[in-house]
């Protein structure tokens, strides 16, 4: 997915504070891994649109953490010395192996059909129409025909597809389920259902094997043989389980320190709706990058109806708002508040890192303010990873 640098910098404020703007654990989780930071350039030089931008600002009643005190919000507990343990980055050969086969060798995959035997197995690819009824009636986004389903990818509601192992193809299978208790569809969670499946066929997916030859077609990293391609792969798995195990270890003593601390049960809701409008803004962005509009992105990728996906993110926005409260708390009390020449710096790294053409054009492209923040943030962060007591326990 192809994301804007003004995206790609609001996604690194959020990751940085551990934030997560998506709603469950799909493809967004993982947009670090599947589009890098330096995204294509499809931000042009822009106007000067600074005043306009506050003008709608001070009509959304939006709200920056130095428009308060921060004290008046949060009582600050021990936040030097926390302790945290971590699991410490690691991978293997067989993660490699798994990678390349999902990831790389997947898009080369070829359908066989099972022709020796008529029973569904774990890791076959039923072919099936479904129709899911509620108290006798269908409901909603509820039935499929001719759907490919991997038996054993839990895509489907616990019991849906282990209730299908064992029958033949041409049978009609009565399944009696329940949804999770925590299904994304408010609606749905907890309910009994019973779906009726008719499985139309089988197959399986066989991979082709991995060769001198194929590598070269692939052209991945300019590799062209088998074992370049395994080395090219561990360092970037590698590089990403490092990646993980650093936000780890920011998010954990974020955390610690966050439970160290009291909050006022009332916040500046101007922060949190200010929050909650860039983490919608990232998600719509998302939603439109695969040619959806929000709900219906929602609805397909987490099985989430409008009311559940609105309160996560209204949760995520109190968390960045407590979050931020907390940061400017620690950073009045321990003088670290960002100087004109540390901002300055700072801007011309972000310009640089994320492609704008200059510092004037990061400005016009981003709230300034919010900018500050982050830089505070950021700041405030580094301190406490200083300050702590971190344990690594190293991978076997």
């Amino acid at each position: 997915m192809i994301i804007s640098k003004k995206t790609a910098l609001l996604l690194a404020v959020m990751f940085m504070v551990g934030t997560v703007s998506a709603c469950g654990n799909n493809s967004d989780n993982n947009r670090e891994n599947n589009a890098d930071i330096n995204a294509e350039n499809n931000t042009e030089a822009g106007t000067d649109n600074k005043a306009e931008n506050s003008v709608d600002n001070e009509a959304k009643g939006y709200v920056y953490i130095s428009e308060i005190s921060a004290a008046d919000f949060v009582t600050l507990g021990e936040y030097k010395g926390v302790e945290i343990t971590e699991e410490g980055p690691s991978v293997s050969q067989e993660d490699v192996d798994k990678y390349i086969d999902d990831y790389i060798l997947a898009s080369r995959a070829v359908k066989i059909p099972v022709e020796d035997r008529t029973d569904v197995r774990e890791g076959d690819t039923a072919n099936i129409d479904y129709t899911g009824y509620r108290d006798g009636v269908p409901f909603d986004r509820g039935a499929d025909q001719g759907f490919d389903l991997v038996i054993g990818s839990g895509s489907f509601i616990p019991g849906f597809e282990d209730g299908l192992i064992g029958a033949n193809v041409g049978d009609t299978v009565s399944l009696d389920l329940t949804f999770p208790e925590n299904y994304g569809n408010k609606e749905m969670a907890g309910v009994s259902v019973t779906f009726e499946v008719t499985i139309n066929s089988l197959s399986i997916s066989e991979l082709p094997e991995l060769t001198d030859e194929l590598v070269k077609e692939l052209a991945v990293g300019e590799c062209s043989t088998v074992e370049e391609l395994n080395s090219y792969m561990h360092d970037y798995l590698s590089s990403a389980a490092m990646r993980t195990y650093e936000q780890n270890i920011k998010n954990d003593v974020t955390g610690a320190v966050m439970e160290n601390c009291t909050f006022k049960e009332e916040l500046p809701g101007g922060l949190i709706d200010r929050y909650y409008d860039v983490l919608i803004e990232d998600m719509t962005e998302a939603a439109a990058s695969v040619g959806l509009d929000l709900n219906t992105y929602v609805q397909n990728y987490y099985n989430m109806d409008e009311a559940a996906y609105t309160a996560i993110i209204r949760n995520n926005a109190q968390m960045m708002a407590k979050q931020y409260i907390m940061f400017q708390a620690i950073a009045d009390a321990e003088s670290l508040n960002m100087t004109d020449e540390e901002k300055a710096q700072t801007m011309e790294e972000l310009a640089q890192n994320y492609g704008f053409q200059s510092v004037d054009v990061l400005k016009e492209q981003m709230d300034e303010e919010s900018l500050s923040e982050y830089m505070m943030a950021e700041k405030v962060v580094a301190f406490l990873l200083d300050n702590a007591t971190i344990n690594t326990n190293e991978a076997e």
